[in-house]
């Protein structure tokens, strides 16, 4: 008996053993290659965006020329692009291998390639009827991550098949009858997976010991997933806000970028240059921020003194390009107030951005400084009184058909009211539907306050 019941827990377990920890590496394998798909999905589409702007209506020789500048400009940032006229590559690049065919289909396309090394995730879009981009992602780390993985995983299951060996000759004779007790509730648990099944952890012995430890075990993995879901939302939330924030400073690189193709005064030319680095001085700025959005339980965040009217006159002169036909106005007396300059700026740029989008030509977007923070009031179309209670909800978009044709993300308000939050103030709404929206951000952190660091929650 003693050596059937060795030999049926040596069958059972080794097997399941080594189940565990291929399932595990494969699911970690699963988990990792899809977030890392996402990543790539969502760099391919800022690039896209970039490059579309820029070569959707050029000539053969005049694609291959900015293709080559692409292609440099993004390998120094660690993308790799191809692009291809008809199905030919241009610019002295070259297909990894054959399979890549397929992407050039007319559309959309993605294709995982284990075929190279390392492995790659190619993404495909059609910049017009004859040019198509291709981004690729290299993904080897994840594939080498997964041997690794598993190479632990079975050699973790390896080293439990031998201390069960030792443990089933030791304890098989004693844990005979109390083994039927713990198997019964196991085949409960089978049968009432979706609920949660007693266990018998009341015992004094071994099997209460391992009862428990079972149900410690049980709340551990679920708690490790939990954990894992809302990595993976923050992560995601993260990209939907880059994107939606790096709007503005890429179309005023963009803009620049082309004055900068014309013949124009060496004077003029420098200033274009200048206005470009700083806006990718910001661009780098909100990238910190953002970043910083998502780790506010780990560091915190430094004020200091901030001149609201200056704030704001930034803020209007930054916005004032992408307001056409739309007068951006700044008035008040200045005030000084306590908090993050680059937050404060990316909150007063949120707001104005979304008075400018709800405007229409010829009306004025006014931006008025407060004694404890600031104004953006606009005569556009306004907001009903659902509207003002889910506008800072992520992703809830009141117009999804306006929302979409201006390509916003649904996030700009939160992040404004989460700004808001950390300052120690609020966002106070005033609208009514065709009378215009004034947007208020009031703290009560000013230079005399007793305060040098928030701590973020």
């Amino acid at each position: 008996m003693q050596k059937r019941l060795i030999a049926l827990i040596l069958l059972v377990s080794v097997p399941l053993l080594f189940g565990v920890a291929w399932f595990m590496s494969e699911r970690s394998f699963s988990l990792s290659m899809e977030q890392e798909k996402s990543r790539i999905q969502a760099t391919q589409g800022v690039v896209f965006r970039d490059v579309h702007e820029t070569m959707e209506s050029l000539t053969y020789l005049e694609a291959v020329a900015y293709a080559r500048q692409y292609t440099q400009y993004y390998r120094a940032q660690g993308i790799d692009l191809i692009f291809c006229w008809r199905s030919s590559p241009i610019a002295d690049a070259k297909l990894p291998n054959r399979y890549y065919d397929g992407l050039i289909c007319g559309q959309r396309a993605a294709m995982l390639d284990t075929h190279s090394r390392p492995q790659r995730y190619a993404v495909a879009e059609p910049v017009n009827d004859s040019l198509t981009m291709i981004l690729l992602g290299n993904v080897g780390d994840i594939y080498a991550l997964k041997d690794s993985f598993r190479q632990m995983a079975f050699a973790v299951a390896g080293g439990g098949s031998a201390l069960l060996i030792l443990l089933a000759l030791v304890l098989a004779g004693v844990l005979t009858r109390p083994l039927r007790k713990l198997t019964e509730a196991a085949r409960a648990m089978t049968v009432q997976s979706n609920e949660p099944v007693p266990l018998p952890t009341g015992r004094k012995d071994e099997i209460g010991t391992l009862a428990r430890a079972f149900a410690e075990m049980q709340g551990a993995v679920e708690a490790r997933e939990t954990k894992l879901r809302e990595e993976s939302k923050a992560r995601q939330t993260l990209l939907d806000a880059l994107s939606h924030e790096m709007r503005t400073p890429l179309t005023s690189l963009l803009g620049n970028a082309r004055l900068l193709q014309r013949e124009l005064p060496p004077e003029d030319r420098k200033r274009i240059a200048d206005s470009m680095a700083k806006e990718i001085h910001r661009l780098t700025d909100m990238d910190q921020q953002l970043m910083k959005l998502t780790t506010m339980g780990h560091e915190p965040l430094e004020t200091g003194q901030v001149s609201v009217l200056s704030l704001l006159r930034e803020t209007a002169e930054r916005l004032r390009p992408q307001a056409e036909g739309i007068t951006i106005a700044v008035e008040g007396a200045d005030s000084t107030i306590t908090g993050d300059r680059e937050l404060l700026s990316l909150l007063a740029d949120n707001l104005s951005a979304n008075a400018i989008h709800a405007s229409s030509i010829g009306t004025t977007v006014l931006l008025r400084a407060e004694p404890n923070g600031f104004t953006v009031h606009d005569q556009g179309i306004g907001m009903s009184e659902e509207t003002i209670r889910h506008a800072c909800e992520p992703f809830w978009k009141a117009d999804k058909a306006r929302t979409h044709r201006q390509g916003g993300a649904g996030l700009g308000l939160a992040l404004c009211r989460r700004i808001a939050e950390l300052h120690g103030g609020r966002l106070t709404f005033m609208s009514s539907p065709g009378k215009g929206t004034s947007v208020t951000f009031t703290t009560p952190l000013h230079p005399d306050d007793d305060s040098v660091t928030l701590p973020v929650a």
